[in-house]
């Protein structure tokens, strides 16, 4: 340290920070560890593709390529956080000794990768270079080149099934064959036609027909272009057609059934009785049973009577005298799991010797009807009521998985959570009881749905009592209770999801006591008891979220409705007209991710916003939302470089000793995250991050505030917006991620009086005035 200069932890601080991210994206070699002295070992390797291919499909082809290497040449490094005085370091732990033979392998399994895909005349070939560095190190690395030559396509495609119901199955859904003209002859898509033939087959009566009990017939080449001919003309027309074969290849296809199939795996089969057993286990071996029937042919056998015999008609879909379909029974299958009231369930066919007929006995094994829990944790912050509420969060619940023994799920949970301050301690504390219960079904039935839709759809009540106190400020005690549907629907074969609520009832009440730091505000700021208030909401609330994109870029789509004059003027009463809140609320976020090979992009897009009706009877709920259900920034998952409740309204000019608690009726939020792993450790991920928030939060009304700069506004909207970027590290446990954020201020619409001379002024606070550390559980978004 030079002579003079004033020891100052905050910039050494900004010096290591800034390390860290220079040494993150360093370059650093790969540094071999336990290697073979004098001895040639794999060092590296590398796949090219050549080829009149588009990049995409080449980047495909490699990955997949890379897939086939033998073992002993697909080499891979880790990272070291600390490796030798340096930071991050991609490490060669034992690397094999370099053989010929294993590339042989690799090459003969890449040749047959490409062969699967429809490339039968690739050429591949691979090279070697070695580099000696001392002393005693021979790094060894593999080139791969792979040309695929022409890819060798479907010509003409034929079902011939020696057996008339079977090809009038196959003839009437050709359009939904996986094999197309033109499309490349691949191992993949034929083994997938085949299983679309089998599924469609089992699932109109043909219970026992299997893969094996079909064939499939191809050829690649025209038999004519084999018959020699003595006439010259007729040979330069064959040379021409084995000229225009190798140009474009092609095949013809043909499926049949296997010659010699048993007569037995081709009887249409139809459903006989159904015998269900709910409550099968090991201690049933020496108990009478009891038998209800409940339907045509379907039984219920019980040993201890733990079910009502009646709920199992609507989720049984195999119907007695009606066609065997493999589809109902997994359906069936399906439906009973995902009650949740059995741990194990079974379908177990019995055809009739000589018939077309066949019996099922469902034995299904119950899960324990009670699931106890307990935790401490540090959740996240959710509601403007409670904050982060960081420290203590202890949760104790009981889930009961059989509830009026109809395999409803209900839980109730007890909470107890505190949030910390910048001023005290413990600046929240709340107590809460939550109790839902989810019924398997839509009530009333709603049967103007189809059927297959209805069991997407579950019904939902849930109880919720809460206690919040703000030191200082407010007691706030609230109850809620909400009736509504659920509705979840995933695309098959993908991993699409829908998930649709709606809760037509939903009654919330609040009750707010003052106190003296509440008054004293109010006092200095008299807008304040627009916002600070209690009263009763009736409202209609649904929401939808859409999980899509692909597996390397999944996307999530939310939205949320909220409309709350749902009794006004129905029921006249004074206390009504006094109590009641009168809103429309309504908010959209999309949030995108983009995975690499050891790093990833998120990015995400929020918006909100709240209208208070002028229908409000009572003046003092007329201007904003009730604080309860109005917007905030900043904390660990929005704009991380201001503390919780501290950003905004606007570019407000008001000090925090005047309004410390930041509230709008309107909300903008963007943010972007590089996240990136710097090694594993003992099984857990350490990563890093560099992000930037952007966002702020505004009243919506002109009556809400004496300062127009808290009002929305866009024209002043790139004033207004506040930035800010910073760096983190993660701890990845598999189950649940720990994370620090480190976020400074790169511009800032609302400083404190102090730093005043730093409003809208890019990058104007040093390190320890500008700075703000963020403790977070999981990803600060919804990927």
């Amino acid at each position: 340290m030079l002579a003079g200069q004033p020891f100052n932890i905050f910039s050494l601080l900004k010096a290591f920070l800034a390390g860290i991210i220079v040494m993150a994206f360093h370059s650093c070699s790969v540094v071999p560890r336990n290697y073979p002295a004098n001895t040639p070992f794999v060092y590296d390797y590398k796949i090219n593709v050549e080829g009149n291919l588009k990049s995409e499909e080449k980047e495909n082809l490699e990955t997949a390529l890379a897939k086939q290497l033998d073992d002993s040449i697909a080499v891979r490094t880790t990272r070291k956080l600390f490796y030798r005085f340096t930071f991050n370091r991609p490490v060669l732990d034992q690397p094999p000794v370099y053989k010929s033979d294993n590339a042989d392998k690799s090459l003969t399994y890449m040749r047959a990768l490409m062969a699967s895909l429809g490339y039968f005349y690739d050429s591949s070939t691979y090279t070697t270079d070695t580099v000696f560095v001392e002393p005693d190190q021979y790094r060894t690395t593999v080139n791969f080149t792979v040309k695929p030559g022409k890819l060798t396509t479907l010509d003409s495609i034929h079902h011939r099934i020696n057996h008339p119901d079977l090809q009038r199955l196959a003839d009437s859904t050709m359009k939904e064959s996986l094999l197309k003209k033109g499309h490349p002859f691949a191992k993949g898509v034929i083994t997938a036609e085949g299983d679309r033939l089998v599924e469609l087959y089992r699932n109109n009566g043909y219970m026992r027909f299997g893969r094996d009990d079909m064939m499939g017939l191809w050829d690649t080449l025209d038999v004519s272009l084999l018959q020699p001919s003595l006439d010259p003309f007729a040979q330069l027309e064959l040379l021409q057609k084995l000229k225009a074969r190798r140009d474009t290849p092609t095949a013809n296809i043909e499926i049949r059934l296997r010659p010699g199939i048993d007569s037995v795996r081709l009887t249409k089969y139809h459903v006989g009785h159904v015998n269900i057993f709910p409550d099968y286990g090991p201690d049933t071996l020496n108990v009478n049973p009891d038998t209800a029937t409940i339907g045509k042919g379907l039984h219920v056998i019980q040993f201890h009577n733990s079910f009502k015999a009646r709920i199992f008609k609507g989720n049984i879909y195999l119907r007695n005298g009606e066609v065997y379909s493999q589809r109902r029974s997994q359906r069936t299958i399906n439906r009973l799991n995902s009650l949740g009231a059995w741990r194990l369930v079974n379908i177990q066919p019995s055809p009739r010797p000589g018939q077309d007929t066949v019996d099922f006995r469902i034995v299904m094994t119950p899960a324990d009807k009670y699931l106890f829990s307990a935790n401490l944790e540090a959740t996240q912050n959710q509601s403007s009521i409670a904050g982060s509420l960081f420290g203590l969060g202890i949760n104790v619940g009981v889930q009961n998985r059989n509830f009026a023994k109809a395999a409803n799920q209900a839980s109730s949970n007890l909470r107890f959570g505190v949030e910390l301050g910048e001023s005290s301690l413990l600046q929240t504390r709340q107590v809460s009881f939550a109790h839902k219960i989810y019924f398997p079904r839509p009530f009333p039935r709603f049967n103007w749905i189809r059927e297959r839709d209805r069991d997407n759809i579950r019904t939902a009540f849930s109880f919720n009592a809460a206690n919040t106190e703000r030191k200082d400020l407010f007691n706030l005690t609230s109850i809620n209770g909400s009736l509504g549907y659920e509705f979840q629907r995933t695309t098959p074969r993908t991993t699409k999801t829908t998930l649709i609520s709606v809760r037509p009832i939903n009654i919330e009440y609040s009750l707010l006591k003052r106190r003296a730091g509440l008054d004293d505000l109010i006092a200095n700021n008299p807008s304040l008891k627009n916002i600070f208030t209690d009263g009763f909401i009736s409202s209609v609330i649904a929401g939808a979220t859409y999980t899509g994109g692909t597996e390397k870029q999944p996307h999530i789509i939310a939205s949320n409705f909220e409309y709350s004059p749902f009794i006004a003027g129905l029921i006249n009463s004074k206390f009504l007209d006094d109590q009641l809140y009168r809103f429309i609320k309504v908010n959209a976020e999309y949030t995108r991710l983009f995975r690499f090979n050891k790093s990833s992009f998120a990015v995400r897009a929020f918006g909100g916003m709240g209208y208070a009706l002028n229908s409000t009877v009572n003046e003092e709920k007329r201007n904003n939302l009730p604080f309860f259900k109005q917007y905030f920034a900043g904390g660990p998952n929005s704009m991380r470089a201001w503390a919780l409740r501290k950003l905004g309204p606007g570019s407000s000019k008001k000090n925090f000793d005047e309004n410390p608690e930041r509230y709008g009726d309107i909300q903008i939020e963007f943010n972007a995250e590089y996240r990136f792993l710097l090694a594993i450790i003992a099984g857990a991920r350490v990563e890093s991050a560099l992000f930037t928030d952007v966002g702020n939060v505004w009243f919506m009304k002109k009556e809400a505030s004496d300062d127009p700069r808290e009002i929305f506004k866009l024209s002043r909207l790139g004033e207004d917006l506040a930035v800010g970027i910073g760096t983190g590290v993660r701890v990845d446990f598999n189950f649940f991620i720990i994370r620090l954020d480190f976020g400074y201020k790169a511009k800032d619409p609302t400083p404190t009086q102090a730093n005043e001379d730093l409003k809208n002024k890019w990058f104007g606070y040093s390190i320890r005035k500008g700075t703000q550390f963020q403790l977070g559980i999981n990803y600060p978004f919804k990927l």
